[in-house]
């Protein structure tokens, strides 16, 4: 009985904790860091920008009440792109999860960063 208990309770801790690390979800814009060449810079953001990502490979991106919405995915080398269907553009992020905090740092196809000194921008996930 008490094995029984302690596989339920690792089986649902194991579940939530893999729902922390996906990116499905709705994330709100609260930071971001860049370099000078000299020094790291970083600041909190007080933001509206929420971007939501749904299962279905949709998500919504909420900026001072104006909403843009279209489809992402996770390309073969674990970039997340962000494509936009109007201008047939795509915009690719390195991204990490750390617990409740998405990082992302803007990206070429290739992987390259975007900015000399790095530059990432962080969200804190909502409760939904």
């Amino acid at each position: 009985m008490k094995r029984g208990l302690i596989l339920i309770l690792i089986s649902l801790l194991s579940c939530q904790s893999n729902d922390n690390m996906t990116i499905i979800g709705s994330w709100q814009l609260n930071g971001s860091r860049y370099g000078t060449g000299a020094e790291i810079i970083s600041h909190e953001i007080d933001s509206e920008i929420v971007i939501k990502f749904e299962k279905n490979g949709n998500y919504r991106e909420y900026t001072n009440g104006k909403q843009i919405s279209d489809r992402y995915f996770i390309n073969n080398k674990d970039f997340l792109v962000l494509l936009n269907s109007k201008t047939k553009d795509s915009i690719f992020y390195s991204y990490q999860i750390k617990g409740n905090k998405l990082i992302l740092d803007e990206v070429d196809k290739n992987g390259s960063f975007m900015c000399d000194e790095g530059c990432s921008s962080f969200y804190k996930r909502l409760e939904e």
